[in-house]
C-alpha cells in the first residue's frame, strides 16, 4: 500500500517540479517570494488542530517546529538552487541525499533495519538519482554553487521527514500532519520580514494586477498539485519506512528528466533544456538503475 501510495506522490511532485521551475524563469524571479506563497497557505491547518487535538508536552511541539522550519528552509534551498542550475538536476540531487540523511537519523531514531534487498534498491535508486545530477552544460560544469544548495535542500528536508514520521508514529496520520503543516505556514509568516516578500503586496495599477492575478492563479495550482503530492508522500511515510519511502524520490526524479526531454523536444516555448549525447547517454543510465532499485522494492 505504501508503495502504490509514494509512486503516486512523486509522480505528481515531478509535475510540481517542472511547474516550479517555469514559475521561477517567468512569473516569480525571487526564491524568497516563491517560497512565501508556496507555504502561508499552509496556516490554514491551524483550523483544523481542533479536530486533531493538540500535542502532548513540549517536545513534541517542538518537533512540529523543527520540522515546519526545515520544510521551508529546504524548499528555500532548493529554490535558489534551481535558479542557478537545471531543475532536473537540483532536484535529483536533492533527492538523493534525503534518503541518505533520513536512514542515518532513521537508524539512531526508530532503530530501523533491512533487507539485503532493500539495502540494495535504496543504493540503486540514490545512485541513479546522483547520476541525474551531475551536470555539464554551457552554464555549469562539474561541481557549482547550485549543487551546494541542493545538498543543503536535501538535508533540510531529512529532518523534516524523520520529524514527522515522529510525530507519525506518536500519534496519528492526521493530527501529525495537521500540526506539521501548521508549523510550515507559521515558518512562512515569518518571511514577511524580508522587504520582497512585503513589496509584492504593495498597491499596482490595473494591468499589473492583472498580471499578478495571472502568477497568483499559475502559482497557486502549481501548490495544489505540490500539496496533494506531499499528503501522498507523507502518508506513505505513515504507512512505512521513511528511509524506503524517500529512496523512491528517485522514481520522481527518472520522470522528471523524461517530461523534461518531451517538453524541450515538443514544447520548447513552454519548457526547455539542452542535452549532449553524452548528457543523455548518463541520464539513461540513472533511469535504468532506479528502474532495477524500483524492481527490487516491489
Amino acid at each position: 500500500m505504501w508503495l502504490i501510495v509514494a509512486l503516486a506522490g512523486f509522480t505528481i511532485g515531478a509535475v510540481v517540479n517542472i511547474l516550479d521551475k517555469y514559475v521561477l524563469a517567468k512569473t516569480i524571479s525571487k526564491p524568497v517570494v516563491f517560497v512565501f506563497y508556496s507555504t502561508i497557505f499552509a496556516l490554514i491547518f491551524f483550523l483544523l488542530t481542533p479536530l486533531a487535538g493538540g500535542l502532548v508536552g513540549l517536545f513534541d511541539y517542538a518537533v512540529a517546529v523543527l520540522a515546519g522550519v526545515c520544510f521551508v528552509a529546504g524548499l528555500w534551498a532548493l529554490y535558489i538552487g534551481t535558479q542557478t542550475s537545471e531543475v532536473s538536476h537540483i532536484g535529483p540531487l536533492s533527492g538523493a541525499v534525503i534518503p541518505i540523511f533520513t536512514l542515518i537519523l532513521s537508524k539512531i531514531i526508530f532503530t530501523e533495519n533491512f533487507s539485503s534487498n532493500q539495502i540494495i534498491a535504496i543504493t540503486l535508486l540514490v545512485l541513479g538519482s546522483l547520476s541525474i545530477s551531475m551536470e555539464k552544460s554551457a552554464k555549469n560544469n562539474g561541481f557549482h554553487r547550485g549543487l551546494a544548495w541542493g545538498i543543503l535542500s536535501g538535508f533540510l528536508w531529512a529532518i523534516f521527514a524523520v520529524a514527522s514520521k515522529y510525530l507519525y508514529n506518536t500519534y496519528d496520520f492526521f493530527t501529525g500532519f495537521v500540526w506539521s503543516q501548521g508549523m510550515v505556514g507559521a515558518a512562512a509568516a515569518l518571511l514577511l520580514l524580508s522587504p520582497a516578500v512585503r513589496h509584492t503586496f504593495a498597491r499596482s495599477d490595473k494591468t499589473s494586477a492583472d498580471k499578478n492575478g495571472k502568477k497568483i492563479a499559475l502559482v497557486v495550482f502549481d501548490k495544489f498539485l505540490g500539496l496533494v503530492s506531499l499528503i501522498l508522500v507523507q502518508y506513505a511515510v505513515a504507512l512505512g519506512s521513511v528511509t524506503l519511502v524517500y529512496a523512491l524520490a528517485g522514481v520522481q526524479y527518472a520522470l522528471l528528466v523524461i517530461f523534461v526531454f518531451l517538453l524541450s523536444k515538443f514544447i520548447p516555448k513552454f519548457f526547455k533544456e539542452d542535452y549532449a549525447r553524452l548528457e543523455l547517454a548518463q541520464e539513461f543510465f540513472a533511469v535504468l538503475l532506479i528502474a532495477v532499485g524500483l524492481a527490487l522494492l516491489v
